[in-house]
């Protein structure tokens, strides 16, 4: 396999990504001739590219500065194929990246920095799984949501829960209830502490609302689990069913615009913009589009490239499959960054 750039006609020796004009798949399509541009933006969307256009369409509607929409449509262009110095089975993609906290490849990257960063801060201490739900109502989003962080601030200020739930952290999980045809928003906390009452939550909770009790405590049983709740709600704060109305995914863009998704109390102090603490070298292999071009044309040294940088490393996003490169191929991995990932 030859992979040659304007730059470099003979290797690709430099370690600084060679600029390119990437053509985004959400336009145009994929694939242009002999380099294939945009089947790097292509690989890092492939497992939620239907929601992408979705979420591209809301934000225009919305009215959100046209150089942020640029940045999204434009996230994973520019990528190159980078191998560890040090571990030779290593591979990262390196790219330009939006972090818009509506990319999902972005905020999932994001919150596995977070993940790493609240086990080290949970240690092995005891922790609580907290949900916090507010009664059913037919009020906006935007009020649903001042309602439920207000009540959050009135209940840590309680000296019940200063005493059991001393520091940690909350995300916010915004679902829509087709029966009732209304939003429901509500809290998942991670807290500190050996012991939570449901019973006694319940009361304090309904203290700070005024009229919602239906709480819910359970066990915190390894730090897996903190991962897995980071990630999740972190990457796609609303469930499919806001993704898959323009009105509904337009309101919940306005109504977050200018919150924290993630709210932590007491002595819990994450980084609003974790680093990733990777401590490898790496060198450029070639630009992305160009390995995904030979390995779709074929190219046995290039299939197996791609194969490599993609074991070890499974999971996307959605079950939507990934771009069709010509063989069998395991879902995309999650793609790493050489730059700390923001929200």
């Amino acid at each position: 396999m030859r992979i040659e750039t304007a730059n470099d006609p003979v290797g690709f020796a430099s370690l600084v990504p060679h600029e390119t004009t990437v053509h985004s798949p959400l336009t145009e399509p994929c694939g242009d001739g002999e380099h294939g541009y945009g089947l790097d933006i292509a690989f890092r969307h492939s497992g939620w590219l239907a929601d992408r256009e979705r979420v591209r369409l809301a934000l225009v509607a919305c009215e959100i500065a046209p150089p942020r929409v640029e940045r999204f449509v434009r996230c994973g262009a520019d990528a190159w194929l980078q191998r560890s110095n040090e571990h030779a089975d290593r591979y990262r993609i390196s790219a330009n990246y939006c972090h818009d906290r509506f990319c999902v490849p972005c905020a999932v990257a994001r919150g596995r920095l977070i993940a790493a960063r609240i086990c080290e801060w949970l240690g092995n201490q005891p922790a609580r799984f907290i949900t916090l739900t507010l009664a059913a109502d037919l009020l906006p989003l935007a009020d649903r949501l001042d309602r439920l962080y207000g009540a959050f601030r009135k209940l840590r200020r309680s000296g019940w829960w200063r005493d059991c739930c001393p520091d940690g952290l909350a995300t916010v999980e915004i679902k829509w209830n087709v029966k009732s045809a209304n939003w429901h928003p509500h809290l998942h906390i991670l807290c500190r502490s050996s012991y939570v009452a449901q019973d006694q939550l319940s009361l304090e909770w309904h203290k700070a609302t005024g009229d919602s009790y239906i709480v819910d405590v359970r066990l915190v049983n390894s730090p897996g689990e903190v991962a897995n709740y980071v990630s999740k709600y972190i990457a796609k704060p609303g469930s499919n069913s806001v993704y898959r109305i323009p009105d509904r995914l337009q309101e919940m863009i306005r109504a977050l615009h200018g919150r924290r998704l993630l709210l932590c109390f007491g002595n819990c102090k994450l980084p609003d913009d974790p680093e990733d603490l990777d401590t490898d070298t790496w060198e450029n292999i070639g630009p992305l589009s160009r390995i995904l071009f030979l390995a779709n044309q074929g190219d046995a040294e290039a299939v197996a490239l791609v194969a490599s940088f993609q074991k070890g490393n499974p999971c996307t996003t959605t079950n939507h499959p990934p771009p069709d490169l010509g063989y069998r191929q395991r879902p995309h991995p999650q793609i790493r960054s050489s730059v700390a990932l923001g929200g």
